[in-house]
């Protein structure tokens, strides 16, 4: 295409959310159109940006843009953002703008009436990277040789860019999520029968959103294109912002970066037995469990205690603990859930070491006890663990058994956490403590996990993988990655009829009635017990599959999936971008 695209997010070289993975996945995909007229802009957060992004020698045609802004107070790094695709992008360093941030507030409120008496830093610093690319854009838009250029924005973070500055391109606005109606969800509040009758500017004061409010829904109107995610926020949108959209955009995966169907049964069998000895370890200390006959569920995601639906994932738990009978398989549920952590949990992380020590003892022992038991047998002589080791290796055994520590309480979390925390209060609240005699036992793993984190020492496509069943039983999520990630590893999953994802699924697909290997929960008009029953019953029949019913599953959950690639969806963007140029 002979035209320019920039694309404008918070989370570009800066991991937030699931906007941050809608723009890694596609880039190569808008690459291939744009080629090298393709550019992402971002915050500058030195902690991150490092991380993320490689500089690169500023071309010559840019050099005197980026000397002009830096007059003006604005910094800009270029390079690539570290991603497959390396796509450029410009970092745009806001650190001189939100010294002055109250300035722009009163821009924002004698332009366009923006109210920002009660916004914090959450707000201060959006605004004030947005000040600052608009500054850049204004000059970078004219230098650009391509005569039509587009500049695409996503969310109200980046939305302000078009308040500020009145920019020679066309525009385009998406959202990913409404600021009230994740705030509205967030307190409970069923409101999408509701929409007709509420006024947004009202409710927005009653949650404390009115600036983010007011940002979004200037930058959704005065956009030349505004888009959304899904066919639920796109109703939802209309309302709360005052405009229909143009087209939606459902979210897509890239299925090269996961397991084909022929590794996934391989890379679920490691990584299963890498989770199995981390389980083994931590609970072992305490008490023996059987992980023959057990199952590991798991959610993830942001905590959002009610709109990710955790508050029903772990009520639920709590009524599978008491309903699974004595021959039923054991459950091990991990809560990968960022929190606020105070440091390691040291006694889990030494009995973690001390097993490790053992584990590696036992290995290099392991040619001299092959030789005795092949010595034993021979010679059907008694075989005892006083005749398989030695004196001296029996006690140097036991010398590192004897290392292990235990607490009053039964392990938990891999972290102390601070005092209060939601999910552990809600934990004890069930009855999920961990005694030996539960069915159920959980696991809180409050960091983002890593494949040097000292635990399982997996990435998160890793862990998921590994496990069985991913349960998302999302109130509010107008797309949902979690579910979506899941199911493409091959995994049985379980999400809600108020997801953008189970609507589109269920838009252009035909559901196995039987093993439908995506388990649609309802939670729309639904109190919260029947969604914590109904949540509850699926758990409790999946725990009871056979092992061909299990297999059925997660070819099928990996069917659906597949409906989302990449490959398939993008079409919605290049449409997009066919009717802003014709524009």
């Amino acid at each position: 295409m002979e035209a320019t695209l920039i694309e404008i997010s918070w989370e570009v070289a800066n991991k937030v959310g699931g906007i941050y993975t809608v723009l890694k996945e596609k880039a190569k995909y808008i690459q291939n159109k744009f080629k090298n007229n393709y550019y992402l802009i971002g915050p500058f957060i030195p902690e991150k940006s490092f991380l993320e992004f490689s500089s690169l020698p500023v071309p010559y045609e840019f050099v005197d843009i980026l000397e002009e802004v830096r007059k003006l107070g604005v910094e800009v790094y270029y390079g690539e953002w570290l991603i497959d695709s390396r796509p450029k992008c410009f970092l745009i360093d806001y650190s001189k703008f939100l010294s002055n941030v109250n300035n722009l507030k009163y821009e924002l409120w004698a332009n366009y009436r923006i109210d920002s008496l009660r916004t914090g830093d959450d707000y201060n610093h959006p605004i004030s990277w947005c000040k600052a690319t608009s500054i850049f854009l204004k000059y970078f838009l004219n230098k650009i040789p391509t005569e039509k250029k587009i500049v695409h924005l996503h969310e109200w973070l980046s939305g302000a860019v078009i308040l500020f500055e009145r920019l020679p391109a066309i525009t385009i606005f998406t959202t990913h999520a409404t600021v009230l109606g994740r705030a509205m969800a967030e307190s409970q509040i069923e409101f999408w029968d509701h929409l007709q009758l509420m006024d947004p500017d009202k409710e927005s004061y009653k949650f404390g959103v009115e600036a983010k409010h007011m940002i979004e829904k200037l930058s959704a109107n005065k956009a030349d294109f505004f888009t959304v995610i899904s066919r639920i926020l796109a109703i939802e949108a209309e309302y709360i912002l005052g405009r229909k959209p143009n087209i939606i955009l459902p979210n897509g995966i890239d299925i090269s970066k996961f397991p084909t169907i022929e590794e996934i049964a391989y890379a679920h069998r490691i990584n299963r037995e890498i989770i199995r000895e981390f389980v083994l370890y931590f609970f072992s200390p305490y008490y023996k469990v059987e992980l023959k006959n057990s199952l590991f569920y798991f959610i993830s995601g942001r905590k959002e205690i009610k709109n990710k639906g955790i508050d029903i994932f772990i009520r639920a738990l709590g009524n599978l603990n008491k309903k699974l009978s004595e021959s039923d398989y054991d459950i091990f549920a991990f809560i990968f859930v960022p929190s606020d952590v105070i440091d390691i949990n040291h006694t889990v992380f030494h009995n973690l070491n001390v097993y490790r020590n053992l584990e590696e003892k036992i290995e290099d022992l392991i040619p001299e006890i092959k030789s005795r038991l092949l010595h034993f047998l021979i010679h059907k002589e008694k075989i005892a663990s006083e005749t398989i080791f030695n004196k001296d290796e029996f006690d140097e055994i036991q010398k590192i058994i004897k290392q292990l520590k235990t607490e009053n309480n039964y392990p938990i979390s891999t972290h102390i956490l601070k005092p209060n925390d939601e999910i552990m209060e809600m934990l004890m609240a069930v009855g999920l403590d961990n005694k030996p005699e539960n069915k159920v036992k959980v696991i809180y793993y409050p960091t983002y996990l890593n494949k040097g984190d000292g635990f399982l020492n997996l990435s998160y496509n890793e862990v998921v993988v590994g496990c069985h069943v991913g349960i998302f039983p999302s109130f509010y999520e107008p797309w949902g990655y979690t579910p979506l990630e899941s199911a493409i590893n091959g995994v049985i999953t379980i999400t809600t009829d108020l997801t953008g994802f189970s609507d589109y699924l269920q838009s252009i697909a035909s559901f196995d009635k039987e093993n439908p290997g995506i388990f649609i929960v309802h939670r729309k008009n639904k109190r919260g017990a029947e969604v914590v029953d109904e949540l509850t019953d699926i758990m409790l029949k999946i725990a009871r599959f056979s092992k061909a019913e299990r297999v059925q599953n997660k070819l099928e959950a990996r069917r659906l999936a597949s409906l989302c690639s990449w490959d398939n969806l993008i079409s919605n963007y290049y449409d997009l971008y066919t009717a802003a140029l014709q524009k």
